[in-house]
């Protein structure tokens, strides 16, 4: 192969290689959180009860930061581009803690990474979490948590339940599955607040 030959056949791999560069597509990932606020007024306890809620487990069909959208009766579709900005079961961890220290029910909920003595200490797992996007009309939120109180005086659960919430979106979009999964967890962490009140 003379030079020009060279030449001319360098100057084609450089033009596709350049080609494909250009040919590139930006791939664009949305990152959600959730978004709860207690709304009810501050309870005044007389308990002298110090919390630690743990960091909840996750069902490992949902342990994912994807959204997960529900097809069928055993098919779920992961949301490549729409997840969560931090995993599902830190992030509700943490609100269920800021919930109950709002709530008033407790002399203290505990941070986590705190050197005080819990007196008690709240579990979590998180059974479900998807959209429902079975009914193509109606497309709805779903988000299951089982929770567990232990006294860590003698180790006993004092209180288990289970808590269920399905709420519909507006739409079947990630921001409206994601604005349905917040009045989820209200409805849940409502619940058990009013729950946790009684039995204490």
């Amino acid at each position: 192969m003379n030079n020009k030959a060279t030449t001319l056949y360098s100057l084609m791999i450089l033009i596709v290689v350049l080609s494909g560069c250009g040919s590139r597509t930006t791939i664009n990932k949305r990152n959600y959180i959730l978004e709860v606020s207690r709304s009810l007024p501050r309870q005044e306890s007389s308990k002298d009860i110090i919390l630690d809620v743990e960091s909840f487990n996750i069902d490992m069909t949902f342990s994912t930061k994807s959204l997960l959208y529900r097809k069928g009766q055993a098919e779920y579709e992961a949301d490549f581009y729409n997840q969560f900005l931090i995993s599902p079961e830190d992030m509700i961890s943490d609100k269920t803690r800021g919930w109950l220290s709002e709530s008033g029910l407790f002399k203290l909920v505990l941070e986590p990474g705190s050197y005080s003595d819990a007196t008690h200490v709240l579990e979590g797992n998180i059974v479900a979490l998807y959209g429902d996007f079975r009914d193509k009309l109606s497309p709805r939120a779903t988000v299951k948590i089982r929770f567990f109180l232990v006294n860590l005086s003698d180790k006993s659960v004092v209180f288990t339940k289970t808590y269920e919430s399905i709420n519909e979106a507006q739409s079947k979009t990630a921001g409206a599955l994601v604005e349905a999964f917040d009045k989820c967890l209200i409805n849940i962490l409502s619940n058990l607040e009013q729950d946790l009140q009684e039995q204490l």
